[in-house]
């Protein structure tokens, strides 16, 4: 993914939209994520904001379809996420279902590698998806 210094890249991310909008204090902006239906081979640039790829998903899998977590198929251990979209707004959550999911830069989920959270839609109570253990992965080796 290039997440050399991922956590300066999103507060760099978050500067950057914070500018766009004149009206908006940096302090009052959070990062928004939403999973889009690309691959990226797929992507232009966003008018604001930044497309990420290159996520795993560690304890689920992703249905294109549907635009939400489902349950890993047996003996698969990491599911590409397709391209994330990641920008920042001041507005509060939808009243979806929704995991924040962890994004850790490599397997060991330790608070030295924590990124940022994902929010991703789910059918199921986002506390199905704490007890699978599920997180994102910059790297999965």
């Amino acid at each position: 993914t290039g997440f050399y210094n991922p956590q300066g890249f999103l507060t760099a991310v978050r500067q950057e939209v914070t500018r766009a909008h004149s009206n908006w204090a940096l302090d009052d902006t959070v990062l928004k994520t939403e999973v889009t239906k690309f691959e990226k081979e797929e992507v232009d640039y966003p008018p604001e904001g930044v497309y990420i790829h290159g996520l795993y998903l560690d304890g689920a899998a992703w249905d294109k379809k549907a635009g939400k977590l489902m349950e890993s198929p047996p003996k698969i251990l990491y599911w590409p996420l397709p391209v994330l979209y990641v920008t920042a707004t001041q507005e509060k959550k939808e009243k979806k279902r929704y995991y924040s999911c962890p994004c850790y830069t490599n397997k060991f989920r330790t608070s030295k590698n924590y990124i940022f959270n994902v929010d991703l839609p789910c059918s199921e109570d986002p506390s199905h998806w704490v007890l699978r253990g599920l997180a994102l992965l910059a790297n999965k080796d």
